[in-house]
């Protein structure tokens, strides 16, 4: 059984619906609002009733659609987010609880096609849903389009590796098509929303489809090749503890070395200098030891300050570039010029692992490789790309009191010839089956040694 659940990884399941009070200004700069979206819920403020008259509801639905204005459209299709509102407001009706206007506004701010651009949950379903201190009887996870038993943890006829078929008559398929709805992300990219489904199922599910968290499930039976139907509650106290690991991290081995960078955001003691020193000190060992493999792990990896960003590219780019392309506003200072590559330059074989994680400013980071032919992506695309739209700022709607979110300003990193709306591509494309899963192994990782094994034995 797992003893633990990465806290990075359920900061992450919640970041599309959770943010935090970002100052209404055009001013806040990209890794502020980056890092915002990943913590502090607490600065919700919840509204003092509990349901809404028909003219509050449009009221805070219209004063919604008002602020689009500010939002720069980068990836939107601006016929479809019309319609799009249109159709969603003649869904608000008497009554509704600012649970249901959120359902109704989520899928409206989705279509805007903006990772940065979000409206809160309500504060007391975050806490209920994902917080909670009771669970279902099993652990699920999608791979690919199916939904698989990872875990059992309570009472219930399911066993690992069962596939649920259907919750409360619809079908998982189908389910997953409609939450994606709700989820926000940059372009056409879909990995981030199914990663974060995959972390989190059947509490997103409880977030935006659920009336109530008795769920009917009909799974199929791997042992007995049949399909059966059980109806689980959220019963089974939560055997899970929360641990938080370190922003960065490295391991060597005798023929390579794994640099593992899960966020590039600066806080509490890892400020920016800490992050650029470990860096100095990971490829001078490097270099002195003469390592010639290295694998850089940026999977979940939600962004953060380009300062440190551009520094790690200045370790690994085969020439010398500027980080932001020359339309990008003036704020970091020097981004714009020629980084300068760095006195311990890696100049050996890298092999980079990403997934649909990888966003904002580890994307501009990605493309940046991608556009060098920087060594070997392995994994799945990213979410975040060449490009992105930022500089947040957010706003509460008056009679619900839920928080909004959108971007403003457009952040290029300087390459040419990506598609707009699209991650970055891996060269080998894997992802993490059942079986691995269950016993704790990292597909992908794996992927990545037995190159370097292949590597090494060619040699």
């Amino acid at each position: 059984m797992k003893k633990h659940v990465q806290l990075s990884v359920l900061l992450f399941a919640l970041c599309f619906i959770v943010i935090a009070c970002v100052p209404i200004t055009s001013e806040t700069t990209l890794e502020e609002t980056t890092t915002a979206s990943l913590v502090d819920i607490s600065s919700t403020t919840e509204p003092s009733i509990s349901t809404f008259t028909l003219s509050q509801l449009q009221h805070d639905y219209d004063q919604l659609v008002g602020y689009f204005s500010r939002n720069p459209k980068l990836f939107t299709n601006t016929e479809e987010l019309d319609a799009t509102i249109i159709t969603q407001r003649e869904l608000l009706f008497e009554g509704m609880t600012a649970l249901q206007l959120y359902r109704v506004i989520a899928v409206v701010v989705a279509s805007i096609r903006c990772g940065h651009t979000m409206v809160q949950a309500p504060y007391d379903q975050v806490e209920d849903f994902f917080y909670s201190d009771y669970t279902y009887p099993v652990e699920v996870r999608l791979f690919d389009t199916h939904l698989r038993v990872t875990e059992v943890v309570g009472i219930t006829s399911m066993e690992t590796g069962d596939e649920i078929v259907s919750i409360d008559g619809t079908l998982v398929t189908e389910l997953t098509q409609n939450m994606e709805r709700f989820l926000s992300a940059d372009g056409q990219g879909t990995t981030r929303k199914n990663i974060a489904l995959c972390n989190s199922y059947l509490s997103y599910y409880l977030l935006f489809i659920a009336d109530d968290d008795t769920l009917d499930i009909e799974y199929f039976d791997v042992t007995q090749k049949e399909t059966v139907s059980e109806t689980i509650n959220r019963s089974t106290l939560l055997p899970f503890s929360f641990e938080s690991n370190p922003p960065y991290e490295s391991h060597f081995e005798d023929d390579y070395a794994i640099l593992t960078v899960r966020e590039f955001s600066p806080y509490d003691s890892y400020t920016i200098q800490s992050f650029l020193a470990f860096f100095e000190t990971f490829f001078t060992t490097v270099k002195n030891e003469s390592i010639n493999y290295v694998i850089l792990d940026i999977r979940d990896n939600s962004g953060g300050d380009p300062r440190i960003t551009s520094n790690l590219f200045s370790y690994l780019a085969k020439t010398s570039q500027p980080y932001f392309r020359s339309d990008a506003p003036n704020y970091y200072t020097g981004l714009k010029s020629s980084i300068a590559l760095a006195e311990a330059h890696y100049n050996g074989n890298l092999y980079t692992l990403i997934n649909g994680s990888c966003f904002s400013s580890c994307g501009h980071f990605a493309a940046l490789l991608k556009y060098q032919q920087v060594g070997i992506f392995i994994g799945e695309e990213t979410n975040g790309s060449y490009v992105c739209s930022d500089s947040s700022t957010t706003y509460t709607l008056t009679n619900s009191r839920l928080s909004f979110r959108t971007s403003t300003t457009i952040w290029p990193a300087a390459v040419e010839g990506m598609v707009l709306g699209r991650g970055v591509m891996p060269d080998i494309q894997i992802s993490t089956n059942l079986d691995d899963y269950v016993l704790g192994i990292d597909t992908v990782m794996m992927v990545a040694i037995e190159q370097i094994e292949q590597a090494l034995a060619n040699e």
